[in-house]
């Protein structure tokens, strides 16, 4: 039976479920862990570490016909960092092994020239890239994210007249690698607003100014991250628009000319991001979004076999 297989892996848990019943109900450890073959137990006193280990060790041996890895099965210091399922494990924070990212990188080439050769297609990579970023997803990794997913985009074009056969797993990648473009603190903003958190909620929990997260908010709406009209009431927008004239005038500009004291420059910033991406050049995934959502969807809303069609011809 193969290794990493999921039934090898679902046996392993039967087989080892007498271990689990040994160590919490005889040695009666409290912090223990683990994943088919992997475990692992903390405690703060080395000798009481010593003393399980051996016990294991003899029970293994005795009861399962099994014994602990010679060079795996170490007492450290949970601040030098634990190896635990292909993570190095922090008390504060977790980070990918070293081997494992190299293993990856090497992998990522060997799939880069076989779509140049056109002997894969680029939605069962998308499928293998999505895997992975999930994976190291559960460590401390934001960065090395955004770096991968920027590079993904570059090393595996779209070709013309490629079939997708997924659309909206298509779509929902494509965002991820226009999302890999923003912030950190930006999109960091952005996920507290969606949780229902106001503005000034949002400056107290970050220890920022309210004046940092309304550019913030700019910021996101002009790259259409999120819209205008969650943020601003109606009438507000639509006073501040009549007063505009041109998307690069100064707030100060517009400001004057509009007669209402209860709307603030960081409203009229915020407007005026709107304008800017209105006017902004469209890239041609975000044009083809808007179209179908105006045309298609609305004319085929019933038919779903020929919206599908038509995505996949789009």
């Amino acid at each position: 039976m193969p290794l990493g297989n999921l039934t090898s892996q679902f046996f392993a848990n039967v087989y080892l479920n007498e271990l689990d019943h040994y160590v919490k109900e005889q040695l009666k450890v409290k912090y223990y862990v683990r994943y088919v073959d992997d475990f692992v137990i903390l405690h703060k006193h080395k000798t009481l570490l010593d003393y399980y280990k051996n016990k294991i060790d003899e029970f293994l041996k005795t009861k399962l016909a099994l014994e602990l890895h010679p060079d795996k099965s170490k007492i450290i210091q949970s601040s030098n960092g634990t190896n635990f399922l292909g993570f190095r494990i922090f008390p504060e924070f977790k980070l990918i092994r070293k081997k494992n990212l190299q293993k990856f990188e090497r992998n990522f080439l060997m799939l880069k020239g076989l779509y140049e050769k056109g002997a894969v297609e680029r939605e069962k990579v998308i499928e293998i890239f999505e895997g992975w970023t999930a994976y190291v997803s559960n460590a401390d990794t934001y960065k090395y994210r955004r770096q991968i997913t920027r590079k993904f985009n570059k090393d595996f074009p779209v070709e013309p007249n490629t079939e997708i056969k997924n659309p909206k797993k298509h779509d929902n990648f494509l965002k991820k690698i226009e999302a890999a473009d923003y912030k950190f603190t930006t999109q960091k903003t952005l996920q507290m607003l969606k949780k229902g958190l106001s503005i000034k909620q949002i400056a107290q929990q970050r220890g920022i100014k309210e004046s940092t997260v309304w550019s913030h908010l700019a910021n996101l709406i002009e790259y259409n991250q999120i819209s205008i009209w969650r943020i601003i009431p109606k009438n507000k927008i639509i006073t501040i628009l009549n007063n505009i004239k041109d998307e690069n005038e100064k707030l100060k500009d517009i400001k004057e000319r509009i007669k209402d004291e209860s709307i603030t420059y960081n409203e009229i910033n915020c407007v005026l991001a709107s304008v800017k991406y209105e006017n902004k050049k469209k890239s041609i995934s975000t044009v083809v979004k808007w179209y179908k959502k105006e045309y298609c969807f609305r004319k085929c809303f019933l038919n779903t076999k020929q919206r599908e069609q038509c995505s996949k011809k789009i």
